[in-house]
């Protein structure tokens, strides 16, 4: 285990029991989230790479309009 990751380890377990668990349900929940992205980016990856290859040729044509922020 890296140094910075024992230290933040050490200083949880200063803290109430109750913060201990807050704090542990949202690191295991981002930790899930990780998960779920990257299954997701695997999944769908090609898919995605051809979006990108399709609006950068349209940019690149001229085809894609200008967007306004106060249009959004």
């Amino acid at each position: 285990m890296i140094k910075p990751l024992e230290d933040a380890i050490a200083r949880i377990r200063q803290l109430p029991e109750d913060e201990q668990a807050l704090l542990a349900r949202f690191v295991l929940h981002e930790l899930d989230e990780d998960d779920a992205w990257r299954r997701s980016s695997e999944a769908h990856g090609a898919s995605l790479e051809q979006l990108f290859a399709d609006v950068t040729a349209e940019e690149a044509r001229g085809e894609c309009p200008d967007l306004d922020v106060n249009d959004l």
